[in-house]
C-alpha cells in the first residue's frame, strides 16, 4: 500500500502480492492489490481480481466507483457486459449488483478508483 498526498508515485503491480479481500456480499473471494490511498479522504486505487462466475450481492457504496476493465469482462445487473478497455463509472450511493446475475463470467481484472472510502 502506498501512502501520498502531493507528490509522485510509481508503483510495479507485477510486483505486488494479489490479497484477498473478504466480503460478504459476495459467493466467490475477490483478489485485490492495493496501488494507492489517502489517508485524508480514503480514497483508493485498487488492481481487483474477480474470479469466474462471480455474484454479489445488491449494495452500494458512499463514494463514487471508476472501473476499467483490464482482462476479460463485467456484467452489471441489467446484462450490460463491461468487456476489456471499456469504463464503468459507478456513482456514490446508487444500487448495484445481483446474486442471480453471473457478474464476471470468464473472470475479469480491473482496475477501480473510488474518490473516497468504498465501503
Amino acid at each position: 500500500m502506498v501512502l501520498a498526498r502531493k507528490k509522485i508515485v510509481v508503483v510495479d503491480p507485477r510486483k505486488m502480492k494479489w490479497e484477498p479481500i473478504d466480503d460478504p456480499k459476495c459467493d466467490k473471494r475477490v483478489w485485490a492489490k492495493l496501488l494507492w490511498t489517502d489517508k485524508k479522504t480514503g480514497a483508493v486505487a485498487v488492481l481487483a481480481k474477480f474470479p469466474k462466475g462471480f455474484h454479489e450481492d445488491r449494495h452500494k457504496h458512499p463514494s463514487d466507483g471508476h472501473v476499467l476493465v483490464l482482462e476479460g469482462k463485467l456484467v452489471d445487473e441489467k446484462g450490460n457486459e463491461i468487456k476489456k478497455g471499456m469504463y464503468w463509472f459507478v456513482p456514490a450511493g446508487v444500487e448495484h449488483g445481483d446474486r442471480s446475475i453471473d457478474h464476471a463470467p470468464e473472470g475479469c481484472v480491473a482496475f477501480i478508483y473510488f474518490n473516497g472510502p468504498p465501503q
